[in-house]
């Protein structure tokens, strides 16, 4: 089982790496930042409820009234919010700053792992952690906290965000991925689409909508696709490992958005990247070996 949730958490990170490349063919299309998220939402929760149905024949799905509160963070905030938080710290700071803000949930989460769900973290962990925080650095060299501002802040917020809802997955284990990933796209769609329409009113009563290209939208159902996907792929990987394992083996996402980065845009990595993107495999295969043990 947990060889099957290495993999399924691995196939996750190669879907997820896709996205920045879709974020660029998006970029500067007509699409305000909100709306983008929002109406990716509506495409993956269309997909999301077609998989849930098929399987909900099948099992009945029982909410308990302690799980309720549980259930509401990890969709607004663990999953709505966060996508929003990542987009605008993008928007508001360095990418490079945004970058390494939001992947220090790698870090966050087994710290919380250990307090809230008892998990155990030996030296393995301990070491794929530090080598993790030095492949950060290498990565993305964030410049002097004072140049974060605003984008900083949403940028902890959307690392927490992903940390959070890694944990209370865990919490949440005699839940389906299936109606995980229902529940978080439709409250997705829900508080996205209320924010759209009060921040961005104008794209929508000016017409925006309409002025959107066939292509941009053919590219924003592949991204809704490949969101559910990648979330679905995830949230059932983590049934199998630990969260600290997992939010380690996310890190490889970066490794493989370098790669894709120099296929399409002809990025050529520094040396320093090669190192960061080194030690992130180390970590990732550290953990794989040891990290449960």
């Amino acid at each position: 089982m947990k060889n099957k949730g290495i993999l399924l958490i691995l196939l996750s990170t190669i879907l997820y790496s896709i996205m920045p490349v879709l974020i660029r063919m998006l970029g500067g299309n007509g699409l305000p930042p909100i709306a983008q998220v929002f109406l990716r939402y509506i495409v993956a929760c269309i997909a999301a409820a077609v998989y849930f149905f098929r399987q909900i024949s099948h099992n009945r799905i029982i909410i308990r009234k302690k799980d309720i509160v549980l259930l509401l963070i990890t969709t607004i905030f663990g999953y709505a919010l966060t996508n929003l938080f990542y987009t605008y710290s993008i928007l508001n700071t360095q990418v490079s700053n945004a970058l390494f803000l939001f992947f220090t949930f790698a870090i966050i989460a087994p710290i919380l792992a250990f307090i809230l769900l008892k998990e155990k973290i030996n030296a393995f962990n301990v070491v794929a952690l530090i080598a993790t925080a030095f492949a950060l650095v290498l990565l993305f060299q964030p410049n002097a906290i004072p140049t974060w501002k605003i984008g900083g802040v949403f940028a902890i917020l959307s690392a927490l965000g992903q940390a959070v809802y890694l944990i209370i997955r865990k919490k949440l284990s005699n839940y389906s991925a299936e109606f995980l990933m229902f529940a978080n796209t439709l409250m997705g769609v829900i508080v996205l689409g209320v924010l759209s329409l009060m921040i961005e009113l104008p794209f929508y009563s000016q017409g925006g909508l309409q002025k959107v290209s066939a292509n941009t939208w053919i590219t924003t159902v592949l991204f809704g696709i490949d969101n559910f996907f990648a979330w679905l792929v995830m949230t059932k990987g983590f049934e199998y490992v630990k969260a600290a394992t997992g939010s380690i083996l996310l890190l490889s996402e970066l490794v493989v958005g370098i790669l894709l980065a120099f296929v399409f845009f002809r990025e050529i990595p520094t040396s320093a990247t090669l190192i960061g993107g080194s030690l992130i495999l180390v970590s990732s295969v550290l953990v794989i070996l040891k990290g449960e043990n």
